[in-house]
């Protein structure tokens, strides 16, 4: 059963959409004793099923998925397979990414390039149920990421979020604000995301109407 770990075996299902990394995920947790890889996916669409099939009990997730975000994977996952721990492996290190992956779920937080014999620690910490938090990721924010509630949702996008939010309100389109802010598209459409579902509104001209009823850009 899936969450079960037994005789000291943990098994692994590896999300991330470069096959490439999953290769070497792989190669670097086969050296571990105690620790297989069972299963693998390059997107989160669907995976909550094949997860339980392999039996894991720890999953290593990537954030920057093609289809659902890897958040919302967290979070299908966390709610859908009790006793499966969540580990995410990715290149962003802010806060706020680390914040809104405990919040859903995550048992712990690495940015990629970290030594195996730290991957391997941390997938046996969280398998055991324990937090863990890799080099580069502030401790202190576990003591914060309870602190989401307000009256104005408004509070809770980072100054990049708004700062997005107001080149949307103007007409800008992914590319542009991209060349701008001097990042990429798919960052750009990250932030996106993120801003929509902080705000719960669900589409462009929704967002856009909700930017202007804040003053961040006036009407013709």
């Amino acid at each position: 059963m899936a969450g079960d770990v037994t005789n000291d075996r943990i098994r692994l299902f590896l999300i991330d959409d470069h096959a490439l990394v999953r290769q070497g995920i792989s190669m670097l947790l086969s050296q571990n004793a105690g620790l297989e890889v069972v299963g693998e996916a390059d997107d989160g669409q669907d995976v909550t099923a094949r997860i339980e099939a392999a039996g894991a009990d720890v999953v290593v997730l990537d954030l920057a998925l093609p289809g659902p975000h890897g958040l919302d994977v967290c979070r299908q996952i966390v709610s859908k397979l009790q006793g499966v721990a969540v580990l995410v492996l990715t290149m962003h290190g802010e806060e706020e990414y680390v914040a809104e992956a405990l919040r859903s779920g995550a048992k712990g937080y690495l940015l990629k390039g970290v030594p195996a014999e730290q991957l391997a620690q941390a997938v046996r910490a969280v398998a055991a149920g324990q937090t863990y938090l890799g080099p580069g990721v502030s401790p202190e924010i576990l003591q914060h990421i309870d602190q989401r509630d307000t009256d104005d949702p408004y509070l809770l996008l980072t100054q990049r979020e708004r700062h997005v939010l107001k080149l949307i309100a103007q007409g800008q389109s992914n590319r542009r604000i991209a060349q701008n802010l001097h990042l990429s598209v798919k960052t750009v459409d990250t932030h996106r995301w993120r801003m929509m579902r902080k705000l719960n509104i669900h589409d462009q001209t929704s967002l856009v109407k909700y930017a202007l009823r804040k003053g961040l850009a006036q009407l013709d």
